[in-house]
C-alpha cells in the first residue's frame, strides 16, 4: 500500500515491474553510457564555447544521465542495493568524464572569450531549483505511465544536467574557478532535486515495498542525508536569488 494516496499515480504489479526493469538497464554503466556521455559532453561545450543554444539543446538529447539519476532514486525506494549502486556508479564516473572531456578541449589552443550560454551557467539560483524539481517530477512520471513516456526528450531539455558540467570543466581549464564551482553547484542543485522528487513519485506509484510503517521508516532512513544537501543547496540559490534582486 503505498504511503500517499494518488491513485492517479498508481500503477499496476505489471507496470511495476517493466519500469524497475528498463530503468535498471538504462543505469547500467559500461562502456555506450560513457561514450554516449562523454560525447554529449563535448557537443555541450562546443554549443557553450559558440554560443549556440540549439547545439547545446541537441547535447541534452544525447545526454543519458537522466536515467541513473532517477535509477539512483528507484534504487532506494525499492531497497535494491545493486540497482543504487550501478546507478550512482554510472552518475559519479560520468560527472567525471563529462568535466574532464570538456576541460581538454578547454585547454586547446582556441580564441575562447566567456560567451553568454557559459555565463549564464555560473551563478544558479532558486529558480533553477525549482526547474529541476518539476523535471525530476516530469521525468519520473513519464517513465511509470507508459502513455507519456515520449515526453522524455522534453524532460532532458527542461533539466539541463549535461550543460552545467561541461561549463565547469571550460572554467575549470580556463582558471575560473568561482564559474566552476557555481556551474558545479548548479548541476549539484539539479541532481538532488531529481533525486527527491523522483524517489517521492515511486513511493507514491506505490513501488516501495512493504506495509505503510516499514515504507516510512525505509524513505526516512535513505533519504535524510539527500534531504539535509537539498535544504543546504536551497537556501545557498535562495541567498544567491535575493543578491541578484538587490543588485538589479
Amino acid at each position: 500500500m503505498p504511503i500517499f494516496n494518488f491513485n492517479w499515480i498508481s500503477t499496476t504489479p505489471e507496470r511495476r515491474d517493466q519500469v524497475v526493469e528498463d530503468i535498471s538497464a538504462g543505469s547500467e554503466p559500461g562502456s555506450r553510457f560513457y561514450l554516449l556521455l562523454s560525447t554529449s559532453a563535448l557537443i555541450a561545450a562546443f554549443g557553450l564555447m559558440a554560443n549556440s543554444t540549439a547545439v547545446i539543446i541537441g547535447a541534452m538529447l544525447v545526454s543519458p544521465l537522466m536515467t541513473p539519476i532517477i535509477g539512483t532514486a528507484l534504487g532506494l525506494v525499492i531497497g535494491d542495493g545493486k540497482l543504487f549502486a550501478n546507478s550512482l556508479r554510472s552518475v559519479v564516473i560520468g560527472v567525471v568524464l563529462a568535466i574532464v572531456s570538456s576541460a581538454i578541449l578547454g585547454f586547446l589552443p582556441l580564441a575562447l572569450d566567456a560567451t553568454p550560454e557559459m555565463l549564464a551557467r555560473v551563478q544558479p539560483t532558486l529558480l533553477d531549483l525549482m526547474v529541476a524539481i518539476l523535471a525530476g517530477f516530469a521525468g519520473s512520471y513519464a517513465m511509470i505511465d507508459e502513455k507519456v513516456s515520449p515526453a522524455l526528450p522534453g524532460v532532458a531539455i527542461a533539466v539541463a544536467i549535461v550543460p552545467p558540467l561541461s561549463n565547469t570543466g571550460i572554467c575549470l581549464s580556463l582558471g575560473y574557478y568561482a564559474g566552476a564551482f557555481g556551474s558545479f553547484t548548479l548541476f549539484f542543485a539539479n541532481f538532488l532535486s531529481i533525486l527527491l522528487v523522483a524517489a517521492l513519485t515511486f513511493a507514491a506509484a506505490g513501488l516501495s515495498p512493504g506495509t505503510r510503517l516499514t515504507q516510512s521508516a525505509h524513505l526516512v532512513r535513505s533519504f535524510v542525508i539527500a534531504a539535509l544537501g537539498f535544504v543546504i543547496v536551497a537556501g545557498f540559490l535562495t541567498y544567491s536569488l535575493v543578491k541578484i534582486v538587490e543588485e538589479r
